[in-house]
């Protein structure tokens, strides 16, 4: 591959992030290859298994609602459950990878996540970091007003994880990852 040196307002730095990136995803492509098919031999969690995950109350928080199911054509399982009140509140979302369906999710993830990205717009920061030892895409969002920030990564090479918070920091939000029962999700 030959690059040539560009003249734009993104510069040299870019394009040299941007073929890391690609050298990146071409590396774990055999990663995500074999992953994705020991996940399609996988049977997908029950409703029961996924509940356990998400404990009635999140680092305090008492849990509000949950909705869990898989959906019956596609034959993906997940679960959301939100924590907290109407103007200040955490979302934990999980999707079981098991199966054709979550397969795909989970290798899309896998690519996203092998990438190293950072971006700041309009007061929303975005990064690919480690959080707790995890590999995970950020994003917070920060006005005079509001916050808002979001954790996502993937569990054990299989589940999709994300947590939202709306009136939470990115840092309020970690604290909360770690009441998430992930070690329940076999």
């Amino acid at each position: 591959m030959v690059i040539k040196k560009e003249e734009s307002d993104s510069g040299t730095g870019s394009v040299i992030d941007k073929v890391s990136n690609l050298n990146k995803v071409a590396q774990s492509a055999d990663k995500m290859e074999e992953m994705t098919a020991e996940l399609k031999k996988l049977t997908p969690l029950t409703n029961e298994q996924l509940k356990a995950a998400v404990p009635e109350t999140l680092d305090g928080l008492k849990r509000k609602s949950f909705s869990a199911g898989g959906y019956a054509v596609s034959g993906l399982s997940t679960i959301e459950a939100e924590y907290g009140d109407d103007s200040k509140y955490v979302k934990v979302g999980i999707i079981d990878g098991a199966g054709e369906s979550g397969s795909a999710i989970i290798s899309l993830m896998a690519m996203t996540l092998s990438m190293d990205r950072e971006s700041e717009s309009n007061g929303t920061v975005s990064k690919t970091v480690d959080v707790n030892g995890i590999r995970s895409i950020t994003e917070e969002t920060k006005s005079e007003s509001s916050v808002s920030s979001s954790i996502k990564f993937l569990y054990k090479d299989r589940y999709s994880v994300s947590l939202d918070g709306t009136g939470y920091s990115l840092q309020e939000l970690e604290s909360f990852l770690k009441s998430v029962k992930l070690d329940e999700l076999k």
